[in-house]
């Protein structure tokens, strides 16, 4: 018998979603290494460094409000032609250029991108809601997820050892990284999106994010325990280069290794084993387990203070990251549970503007003040909480929220 509709629909939208996650993860491939050309080419300070992470997190709260990516203008009607190809071939213009650029620009530039990456996440998401049945959503995003890693992986490594040998080529390593961007998101521009089903009478849509989130109680405490987890991450985030760079004295090449390889190769290995499980054991408790596993990543670097601890956290930053991005991505899908899911998107998105916004600046100020130590355990800390939150969570929501 021929494939039913659905599945045969799955299948068109894999095509181009594979795609589009390769040429994202050869994109990111580069952009990994962001704040270590800051540091390491430009000599940023750490409130450049926070900037260029911080400015495109808080950006994020507009979509909590107005995302353009997602109204009805004209970039909302073509997201991916104009924020998507549009914004990320300005990624060449330091070679076409040819101009001295100061730590300031490069800041700009990459934050410019960055912020057009993160509001087109709601409508990647909201094709991946509509075009997936929720019982293979999970498995086909972690296939898409393990693709997106090997990509990282294949251009990491090798672009850290180019930089390592010529310092100035990273005009031409952002060139490349213009056309991965634009051919990814051309490969999501092909995507039909399937027509969303009619909504129960029941379960009609709150007309705002921000009134989905506070009238919709499960998806509040959802966004209680991202919020827990994303203050330790984010607080780690503009620490990590500092820490890195500073005390254990990394090259390009190390950081390729451990935030391309490592990092990505467990990720990739992850990936599919933790999208079966968010399809099996249900979001929740896979949100649970990829935050007790995060804790962990800190206080290994903090144990090891060395180059061999960071290689082995990055391996443990790897598998949690991996039950994270799908739970990050399908959990506002799974809690919307049925009706559009936009507007959750939209608040997901825009929490972690307000979690960068306090987790970075904290983060920053603690280095600054008082060193590595306080940061790191406070992030473990932080960590465990949001895990027990969630599994608390998944006891009351059925199924842990299977599909």
């Amino acid at each position: 018998a021929p494939p039913e509709p659905a599945v045969m629909f799955e299948r068109y939208t894999a095509h181009y979603h594979v795609r589009a996650a390769a040429g994202q993860g050869a994109l990111y491939g580069v952009l990994i290494l962001n704040e270590y050309v800051a540091r390491k080419h430009f000599g940023a300070d750490r409130w450049q460094i926070l900037a260029l992470m911080l400015i495109p997190a808080t950006t994020q709260l507009m979509a909590g409000v107005w995302n353009p990516a997602s109204s009805d203008t004209f970039v909302g009607r073509h997201p991916f032609r104009t924020l998507g190809v549009g914004l990320h071939a300005l990624l060449a213009l330091p070679l076409l250029s040819q101009a001295d650029w100061s730590a300031w620009a490069f800041v700009w530039l990459a934050v410019t991108v960055l912020v057009a990456q993160m509001l087109l996440v709601p409508v990647q998401n909201t094709i991946v809601a509509r075009n997936y049945r929720p019982a293979a959503r999970g498995r086909w995003f972690g296939r898409a997820a393990a693709v997106q890693g090997a990509a990282v992986l294949l251009v990491s490594i090798p672009v850290g050892m180019w930089l390592d040998r010529d310092a100035e080529a990273w005009t031409l390593a952002y060139a490349l990284a213009a056309g991965f961007g634009v051919y990814a998101y051309v490969q999501w521009g092909r995507l039909r999106r399937r027509r969303a089903q009619a909504v129960p009478s029941d379960m009609v849509t709150h007309p705002s994010a921000w009134t989905t989130l506070l009238r919709d109680r499960s998806f509040l405490a959802y966004e209680a325990c991202f919020m827990v987890y994303g203050l330790g991450f984010l607080a780690l985030q503009p620490v990590l280069p500092l820490y890195l760079v500073d005390d254990i004295g990394v090259s390009y090449t190390e950081v390729g290794i451990a935030r391309g390889a490592i990092f990505w190769i467990t990720m990739i290995a992850a990936s599919p084993l933790a999208g079966r499980l968010a399809d099996r054991i249900g979001i929740l408790r896979l949100a649970g387990i990829g935050f007790l596993i995060l804790g962990l990543f800190p206080l290994t670097l903090w144990a090891l203070p060395n180059k061999l601890g960071m290689f082995l956290a990055f391996g443990i930053f790897g598998v949690a990251m991996a039950c994270v991005n799908i739970t990050w991505n399908l959990g506002p899908i799974a809690m919307a549970r049925g009706r559009d899911p936009v507007p959750y998107l939209n608040a997901h998105l825009a929490a972690v503007g307000i979690r960068a916004l306090i987790g970075m600046t904290v983060g920053t100020v603690l280095h600054s003040a008082f060193g590595t130590t306080p940061v790191f355990l406070g992030v473990v800390v932080l960590e465990i909480l949001a895990a027990a939150m969630m599994f608390r969570m998944a006891r009351r929501e059925h199924g842990g929220l299977r599909p």
